[in-house]
C-alpha cells in the first residue's frame, strides 16, 4: 500500500529570505548600473557640447577675420547657407599726396609723375596703375598665392555696385595679385595687371586694402544631420546654393541650426547670431540633445 506524503510549500522564513536576496540582486544592479548610465549619458553630453563649441568657435574666428561687408546667409531646400571672403592679409596703401616709397620704384606708369612718385597707388589713370607700396609691412604673406588670389578696396557688399567684391562684370573693386616683393624694409610691393581704380568708388577712407583668397561657406543642412565647409569655388554676383568646390565635414548629429545676419548694427559693426543644435542616442536609447547659442561682431569697416 503506496503511502501518501502531505503537499509542503514554502514557509515564512524561506518566504522572507527569498525576499531580502532578491532585494539584494536588485540592489546591486541598480547601485553599480546608475552610475554607467549616469557616466554615459555625461560623456554623450560632452561629446555633443565639445562639437558644437568647436564648430561655432571655428565659424566665429572665419567670419571676425572676413572681408568686410562680405558676409551673407540664406537658405534653399531646408539647408541654411553661410558665405564670406576670406581674408589672407591686409595693410595699408600710399595714397596720392603721400609722397614716394623709395627703393625699387614701381614702373613709371603715369607720366606725369617722376620715379619713384607711382610708389603711390593711383586713381582714374589713364590706362590704369599696376603698382603700389604699402604702408609698412604686410603680415601672412607667405599664405599669398600669386595669380589666383584678389586685391580688393573699399568693399560695400552686395547692393552696392562697383564696390561689391562678389563681382564679376562692370566696375570692379578688386584686381588678381600679379606679384608680391617682400624683399623690402619697412614696405612690401603690390603688382597686378593694369587696372582702374575709380577715387570715388574705391579710395577707402582708411587706405585699406585687403588680399582675399575667394569665398568659402558653411551649410547646415538637418534633413543629413551634417554642418559642412566649403571652399575653392569661384566668387559669384548670387549666393550659391549649394556652393561647390571642395568641402569638409565639420560635426555629425545636427538636429537643428541657423544663421541670421544683420549687416549694420552699430556703425560699421554687423551681427551675426549662430544657433546649432546636436543629438544623439543616450544610455537607454532616450536622446540627449545640447544646442548652443553664439553671436559674432563682424567689422565691417572698408
Amino acid at each position: 500500500m503506496r503511502r501518501i506524503l502531505p503537499e509542503r510549500g514554502f514557509t515564512l522564513l524561506e518566504l522572507v529570505v527569498s525576499i531580502v536576496v532578491v532585494g539584494i540582486i536588485i540592489g546591486t544592479v541598480i547601485y553599480f548600473v546608475t552610475p554607467l548610465r549616469q557616466a554615459n549619458d555625461i560623456a554623450v553630453r560632452a561629446e555633443l557640447t565639445d562639437i558644437a563649441d568647436n564648430a561655432l568657435q571655428r565659424i566665429g574666428r572665419e567670419v571676425r577675420l572676413a572681408l568686410p561687408n562680405s558676409v551673407r546667409v540664406t537658405s534653399s531646400a531646408g539647408v541654411a547657407y553661410l558665405e564670406f571672403i576670406a581674408v589672407r592679409t591686409a595693410g595699408r596703401y600710399r595714397a596720392s599726396g603721400g609722397g614716394a616709397a623709395g627703393g625699387t620704384n614701381c614702373p613709371n606708369d603715369d607720366s606725369s609723375l617722376t620715379s619713384p612718385d607711382n610708389d603711390q597707388l593711383s586713381f582714374d589713370l589713364a590706362g590704369g596703375d599696376t603698382c603700389f607700396k604699402t604702408i609698412g609691412k604686410l603680415p601672412d604673406t607667405s599664405t599669398v598665392v600669386t595669380n589666383s588670389d584678389r586685391v580688393v578696396l573699399n568693399n560695400f557688399g552686395p547692393g552696392y555696385a562697383g564696390q561689391d567684391a562678389y563681382q564679376t562684370a562692370g566696375t570692379l573693386n578688386w584686381v588678381t595679385l600679379a606679384g608680391l616683393d617682400t624683399s623690402e624694409a619697412g614696405r612690401d610691393r603690390i603688382s597686378f595687371a593694369a587696372k582702374i581704380f575709380q577715387r570715388a568708388l574705391h579710395d577707402s577712407p582708411g587706405k585699406r586694402f585687403y588680399i582675399v583668397s575667394g569665398p568659402v561657406s558653411y551649410a547646415c543642412d538637418v534633413a543629413a544631420g551634417t554642418l559642412r565647409r566649403y571652399w575653392g569655388y569661384p566668387a559669384t554676383a548670387s549666393q550659391p546654393t549649394p556652393p561647390g568646390g571642395t568641402s569638409a565635414l565639420i560635426a555629425e548629429r545636427v538636429s537643428a541650426c541657423s544663421f541670421e545676419y544683420t549687416p549694420a548694427v552699430t556703425g560699421q559693426y554687423g551681427l551675426l547670431t549662430l544657433q546649432l543644435q546636436l543629438s544623439k542616442a543616450r544610455f537607454d536609447g532616450s536622446l540627449e540633445t545640447v544646442g548652443l547659442y553664439d553671436t559674432v561682431h563682424v567689422n565691417n569697416t572698408p
